[in-house]
């Protein structure tokens, strides 16, 4: 409908001014709306194409700033001052990069939510049929899968087995929608701009602005092994698979600061534990339970013990990848930028950005990290953003040296 209204028959609908400063754009007949943005405080360009788009000719552009964005439609070679203009020359991350990042961005949660939703709008546009024989078949699935664990003896719930399959193919799907978006891409840099351009069945375009946002690298146990990890600016991956002197290089290039040497921080090893506190308080409760259970004989609640087992599995997954992830991780305070780890889930973030985009910092201290000398450090920067690395040295510097 956007397209329609906004596209289609936009000298009716649209009127879009600009000049050096900034865009006014006004949208609407009866209801007329108009957004004014200055163009000082832009950090991202988007360029969307779709196979829908490209078959007009035409392209969505977003543009995105601190605390807000602005959607419009232009044509294929529309090109205004006001949008960055991509070079030709640039540099491609090899396929097994970008089918490592497409695998470490895949989310299982988000996978099921996302593929859940193209099912029922599947659902909606040919028939709830076609949903239902969906639905049946994943039930067939489970039920063979629960069939066959039987003749070695390994009872599994049917809902269980069902929760499985449904996941799995979720996350494959996602895996492989994710795959196609970051298929082609290719990394470029002209003036205060960094230029990420991928995409096969959807073409994306995105321009960010330097020193605007943190470089945040996502590690997981496999990134771990394998020694390199995703790495995003303004949640977009700029570099599928970056080693830690990429990843160093990099955020010096998206801070436009000069290179620094600075002390590491890290988490004293006895006291890793104060990353993982609720997973692991989980994890002891599950396996109370469980071991209860078993001592009591107890027959029935089937689906309580497998519930249980599924909680104690991943919490006691989270607490070990926790564990692994930030015995390795490590902050530092430089003059010019900061780096800070942090836990969520099974991944440890690194975000590393310029002071000049700091607005401050505050530190926290409960009763139990008093006798240790330990706190934890919250960094405030533009756009209300905050990263927060807890479990530090109490005396670490914070502010630059003067």
């Amino acid at each position: 409908m956007k397209f329609l209204f906004y596209y289609i028959l936009r000298r009716f609908f649209v009127r879009l001014e600009y000049d050096s400063e900034k865009i006014v754009l006004t949208k609407g007949i009866i209801f007329r709306i108009t957004t004014v943005l200055t163009l000082s405080s832009a950090v991202k360009f988007t360029v969307k194409q779709s196979p829908l788009l490209r078959l007009f000719h035409a392209k969505e552009v977003t543009i995105f700033t601190l605390g807000s964005k602005l959607s419009l439609f232009l044509s294929k070679n529309e090109q205004p001052p006001f949008l960055p203009k991509m070079p030709k020359h640039s540099v491609r991350p090899r396929f097994r990069e970008i089918l490592f990042g497409a695998f470490i961005d895949t989310r299982a949660l988000a996978g099921i939510a996302f593929f859940t939703a193209i099912l029922r709008r599947i659902g909606s546009i040919i028939g709830s049929s076609y949903f239902d024989n969906i639905i049946s078949a994943f039930v067939t699935t489970a039920e063979k899968i629960s069939e066959t664990l039987l003749i070695i003896h390994v009872a599994v719930p049917k809902i269980a087995a069902f929760a499985a399959v449904f996941a799995l193919c979720a996350w494959i799907f996602s895996f492989l929608i994710k795959l196609l978006r970051l298929s082609e891409l290719c990394l470029s840099k002209r003036g205060k701009f960094i230029f990420v351009k991928s995409g096969i069945v959807t073409l994306y375009e995105t321009a960010l602005v330097q020193n605007t946002d943190a470089a945040v690298m996502r590690k997981t146990i496999i990134c771990y092994l394998a020694g390199c990890a995703p790495v995003y600016y303004n949640r977009t991956m700029v570099l599928p698979a970056a080693s830690e002197n990429n990843f160093e290089r990099i955020s010096e290039q998206l801070s436009g600061t000069a290179p620094e040497t600075s002390v590491l921080v890290k988490t004293p090893f006895y006291r890793i534990s104060g990353h993982i506190t609720v997973p692991l308080w989980i994890f002891g409760i599950s396996s109370a339970l469980l071991v209860l259970f078993y001592l009591s004989e107890m027959r029935f609640a089937r689906l309580l013990k497998t519930a249980l087992y599924c909680s104690g599995f991943a919490s006691g997954y989270i607490s070990l990848c926790g564990i692994i992830l930030m015995k390795n991780a490590a902050s530092s305070f430089g003059e010019f930028r900061v780096k800070l780890s942090f836990r969520r889930g099974t991944a440890v973030y690194c975000a590393d950005f310029s002071r000049d985009i700091s607005k401050g910092y505050v530190l926290s201290q409960n009763i139990f990290q008093r006798p240790a000398h330990l706190c934890d450090y919250k960094a405030l920067i533009i756009g209300k953003k905050s990263f927060r690395s807890r479990q530090l040295p109490l005396k670490i510097p914070s502010d630059p040296p003067s």
